[in-house]
């Protein structure tokens, strides 16, 4: 209608609390919670979202698009939708976007992040990180570099997937902060349940690796890993003080782009969808 203007939502959602984000029969959805807030501010269209999640998986800005009548004061309008879609939903910013913009497929990239709790489990957080006991940052990176570029990713997905498997990841490595381990996907899209298949299969692979090397030489190069930043990833794997290339190479890296080690991915309240570039 020539009074309504096409809007974009950014907004964080706890997964916890639906059945995954696409609209559901059973009305639990974050987009049928969203729906609802926006109904109530007299919007009718149902919102159009970037990403699908699963039952579980987080979003720090997840983007939707809708239209609302072209009267309202867009800080206003997001004032009122978070008054109905709070606390598990809160929309961080809505902006007028262009007609002929499409949210899902005019997106360039998109990135998530798995974060690893090394504390004692608690109940009161198990919804929000995947707790697990402590791992080598250094041979966390070595797996996940597996996956850098362009691949087909037939064997880290769920059924159901988007039509086509090959895609491209842009980077992919992990962090320690404080007790934490986050891992950072970014690629130009995403298979069904291929981050948590990407993160389970690194997590197999690293328990291998474990297994050969001995304690002293990992502590060796976690501490040299971490005491080197200024170096470059491959320029660490190349000193020969470790000879990581060539015990690598003298054991088949178990990790494989054309086979999984196990085709049950990471749990989901580990992830979060954190940013999509358009």
């Amino acid at each position: 209608m020539q009074d309504d203007i096409k809007i974009r939502l950014i907004y964080s959602f706890d997964g916890s609390k639906f059945c995954g984000s696409q609209t559901q029969p059973n009305g639990k959805a974050v987009e049928d919670r969203l729906n609802s807030a926006l109904f109530r501010c007299g919007i009718n269209e149902k919102v159009i979202s970037a990403s699908r999640t699963d039952k579980g998986v987080h979003a720090l800005s997840q983007v939707s698009t809708t239209h609302c009548a072209a009267f309202w004061d867009l800080q206003n309008l997001r004032h009122f939708i978070n008054r109905h879609a709070k606390p598990s939903i809160y929309v961080r910013k809505i902006e007028r976007a262009d007609e002929n913009f499409q949210v899902r497929f005019d997106a360039k990239a998109r990135s998530y992040r798995y974060i690893l709790n090394h504390d004692e489990f608690s109940p009161f957080f198990s919804n929000y990180f995947y707790f697990y006991p402590e791992i080598s940052p250094f041979l966390l990176n070595l797996s996940l570099g597996i996956f850098v570029g362009k691949h087909d990713f037939s064997e880290f997905m769920k059924s159901g997937s988007a039509s086509g498997s090959v895609r491209e990841i842009y980077k992919a490595f992990a962090y320690r902060y404080k007790n934490f381990t986050i891992i950072n996907f970014k690629a130009n899209g995403f298979l069904r349940a291929q981050v948590r298949l990407m993160v389970a299969n690194a997590l197999k692979c690293v328990k291998i690796l474990e297994k050969s090397f001995s304690n002293k030489k990992i502590d060796e190069i976690s501490n040299f890993y971490k005491n080197n930043k200024n170096l470059k990833f491959n320029e660490i794997l190349k000193n020969k003080d470790f000879n990581i290339e060539k015990i690598i190479n003298d054991n088949n890296f178990p990790l494989n782009i054309n086979k999984a080690i196990t085709r049950i991915p990471a749990p989901p309240n580990g992830l979060y969808l954190n940013k999509i570039w358009y």
